[in-house]
């Protein structure tokens, strides 16, 4: 099989998401960036340090919108040429059951599951529950030129079809990591895809602050007193967690106990006077 993966070549190419930093110019627009971390495969959004002109291996959650058939070919993985041996292959792994997001977390467990494919191998879906080790998909040969460049199709499934009905729609977390099969070098540290399925944008804006914040651990502390957004810390908030109060949104949830309650609005206080960085 992974013989048979490695000749499939795929000739549409996407980007990658610039960096706030540089964005590497090997990789196209709105692809993860795939690379070496020292001594194993490490996933990036595609900054790079300046200094040296390497990726800076810190992102670990990525968006992920699916269309109205709840499937995508976006975003695909992308390196430079070079990077690996022409004979070796990638494959990815789950490292868990899906998640639905519950509006405060990932705990659940989804009815739906995830199936990543790759041309005309139908591929592999999400366990039913958290395996005790990795869940193997399967593995594509990397390009002629070292570079390795695919898009894996992600499609959200209820029973084994399309969830496409009116239940289906929501936000959804997977957790990978992905391998190089010479064991040339470790596996990726665990990175997750969030699935946007026709949810509220603010659902999924709070949920990749979730994944990155306090999943994943790959992004900084989300500023609590800025309510809306705005980049400030100004009293405009305090009319943004009034109704984030009367709402029951995202913003409401001031000191982290899950709940929304009048606590949050002393708690929102002293998040004010403290200020964020």
């Amino acid at each position: 099989m992974r013989d048979l993966i490695r000749t499939v070549s795929m000739g549409v190419s996407f980007g990658l998401v610039a960096g706030a930093v540089s964005a590497q110019p090997g990789i196209h627009e709105g692809d993860i960036a795939l690379g070496v971390d020292v001594d194993r495969l490490g996933v990036s959004d595609g900054t790079v340090d300046l200094d040296t002109g390497n990726f800076i291996f810190d992102e670990c959650a990525f968006g992920v919108e699916l269309d109205i058939n709840a499937r995508t070919s976006d975003p695909g993985f992308d390196t430079e040429l070079g990077v690996f041996p022409t004979n070796a292959a990638i494959g990815y792994f789950y490292r868990s059951a899906l998640r639905e997001w519950d509006g405060q977390t990932f705990d659940t467990i989804s009815d739906e599951r995830l199936r990543m494919s790759f041309g005309p191998v139908s591929g592999v879906s999400t366990p039913l529950e958290d395996p005790a080790e990795p869940v193997e998909g399967f593995f594509v040969g990397v390009n002629s030129d070292g570079e390795f460049h695919r898009h894996f199709t992600f499609r959200l499934e209820l029973d084994g079809s399309p969830a496409t009905n009116l239940a289906s729609q929501g936000v959804f977390l997977a957790e990978l990591e992905l391998r190089i099969d010479s064991g040339l070098y470790l596996p990726t540290e665990p990175f997750w895809l969030i699935f946007d399925n026709g949810a509220d944008s603010s659902e999924v804006e709070a949920a990749v602050d979730y994944v990155r914040t306090t999943i994943g651990g790959c992004g900084e502390a989300p500023c609590l007193a800025d309510v809306n957004g705005d980049g400030l810390v100004s009293p405009a908030d305090f009319t943004s967690w009034v109704l984030a109060f009367n709402t029951g949104g995202a913003g409401c949830d001031q000191n982290g106990d899950g709940l929304c309650a009048p606590a949050d609005f002393t708690s929102w206080i002293l998040n004010f006077n403290t200020g964020c960085n």
